[in-house]
């Protein structure tokens, strides 16, 4: 039987490019959607954003399901990659050649023009990501994370590029179409130059069995999770129109943006590495407590501070045609915390054989996801924002009691790890909302920035109090990673 060792250095080593690709690569992204916000109306982006739904349940579904199949295998050979790349391939083909012949009865159906346009332009993006989606799962289970961050910054800049030239000639919905799939292409080149792997001409049928075992309760976990992550927009988009879809699309973006960075950025490392660790009950605790732990340290105060800022954010860097967003960011910023330490809770029930587990407990998120929907979206954009956070935070305790069970890991363990990160974000909230309300009339930027110092000093003021050690800890990694790299 083989145990894979996980050295520490190359851990440490991975969440760093892995941060270094998912921060700088938000942000990037988030510069350029900020930059294509300013230059669009609201319409044309809840146009696109209702567009990419379909995009995104192209993925989750047909892609993503046979990629995380074949990460989560204990000890992947190169038969398994193989069939991992020709099945997708062949899935996402098929996918983007259905959205084509569908694209103009979902515009009439839905009653938003240019939504064909938009969808046949996405046909393109998913061809082209099932080229290269098992280029990427090779890379993230080799912890190869450099290569990774590479591709991710030269495809969004160039990609960036071309959406913002398009939109300042006037090509409204092309402009996002195109930066979407100038992205992907470059993606694509990128991937098959830095991965050193190739898939073969022959396919092991013992290995498409395997895969497809495995995949098919991802994919019905890809089902659920897409009604549970966009049943929102939906009731959005048929309710309030594009226009509406646009607000609450971009403060949804935005949520999910500092998510990703990192949430996604750890839970890349955390997973590679929980695969690596199914047979040491113990080290998979330590590890996930840990990743809880210093996670929540970062994620719950950028959350709670966007929620206290939200108007000064989305005024100053989206501008005033915006406002209407603004107290949707706020609302949602907490389901954000939940998703960044929720992602831990999924990868624990995925890397250790559970992927039944995770498709009932997504089918239960969808199901009352659309439940509270159907109640709230007549009321408007808030009720729906509302509802969806209230939803989160019922539910969130079944996924981490799932990977609790699995561990065998003590609810006290779990709860205090995230203790000290919440204490000091709601002190720190208490303090920047007061101060936001008392403040005299100011420049916007330097009101902001004021906001911001505040709160960062009273957050760190009260962590240190109640979480020296951990906090301490955090310093001497990144002190010590920045001294051997200095070095070299």
């Amino acid at each position: 039987m083989r145990h894979e060792i996980i050295k520490p250095r190359s851990i440490v080593s991975g969440v760093i490019w892995s941060a270094l690709d998912s921060a700088v690569g938000q942000a990037l992204t988030l510069a350029i959607y900020m930059i294509m916000a300013r230059l669009l109306s609201p319409q044309i982006l809840g146009i696109v954003a209702t567009g990419a739904l379909a995009l995104e349940f192209c993925r989750a579904v047909l892609i993503e399901s046979i990629a995380i199949a074949v990460q989560a295998r204990p000890d992947p050979k190169d038969e398994d990659y193989t069939a991992s790349f020709w099945l997708i391939a062949g899935l996402s083909l098929f996918a983007a050649l259905a959205l084509f012949a569908s694209s103009g009865a979902i515009e009439r159906f839905s009653g938003l023009s240019d939504l064909a346009i938009v969808l046949k332009g996405f046909c393109i993006v998913v061809a082209v990501q099932g080229l290269s989606r098992t280029h990427e799962a090779w890379l993230t289970r080799n912890q190869l994370f450099r290569s990774l961050a590479i591709r991710s910054l030269s495809s969004i800049s160039i990609g960036g590029a071309v959406g913002i030239a398009l939109a300042i000639q006037g090509y409204g919905v092309v402009a996002l179409v195109g930066q979407l799939v100038s992205t992907s292409l470059i993606s694509l080149v990128s991937l098959w130059i830095l991965t050193p792997w190739r898939p073969r001409l022959r396919v092991s049928r013992q290995a498409v069995i395997d895969l497809l075992s495995y995949a098919r309760y991802v994919a019905l976990t890809g089902i659920t999770n897409f009604a549970n992550a966009n049943s929102d927009l939906i009731f959005v988009t048929w309710y309030t129109g594009a226009a509406g879809a646009g607000f609450y699309s971009l403060a949804k973006r935005l949520v999910n943006a500092v998510s990703t960075v990192i949430g996604n950025a750890l839970n890349r490392v955390f997973f590679s590495t929980i695969a690596g660790l199914q047979h040491d009950r113990e080290a998979s605790r330590s590890t996930l407590v840990d990743f809880v732990k210093y996670t929540s340290l970062l994620t719950a105060p950028l959350f709670a501070g966007i929620a206290a800022l939200a108007p000064d954010l989305i005024v100053g860097f989206f501008g005033s045609k915006w406002g209407e967003a603004a107290p949707l960011l706020a609302i949602m910023s907490i389901t954000g915390f939940l998703t960044t330490i929720g992602l831990y809770n999924h990868s624990v029930i995925l890397a250790f054989g559970k992927p039944h587990w995770q498709t009932w407990l997504t089918l239960i998120y969808a199901v009352s996801n659309i439940a509270i929907f159907i109640v709230a979206a007549p009321f408007g954009l808030i009720a729906i924002a509302v509802g969806y956070v209230v939803r989160a935070l019922l539910l969130y305790p079944l996924s981490a009691g799932a990977s609790m069970r699995i561990l065998a890991l003590g609810i006290r363990p779990y709860a205090a790890a995230l203790m000290p990160a919440l204490a000091g974000s709601a002190v720190m909230a208490c303090a920047v909302v007061a101060a936001s309300i008392t403040m005299p009339a100011t420049s916007p930027w330097l009101r902001l920035s004021a906001l911001v110092l505040l709160g960062s000093s009273v957050y760190l003021a009260v962590v240190m109090a109640v979480a020296r050690p951990a906090v301490v800890r955090i310093c001497q990694e990144v002190w010590g990673r920045v001294r051997r790299s200095s070095k070299t």
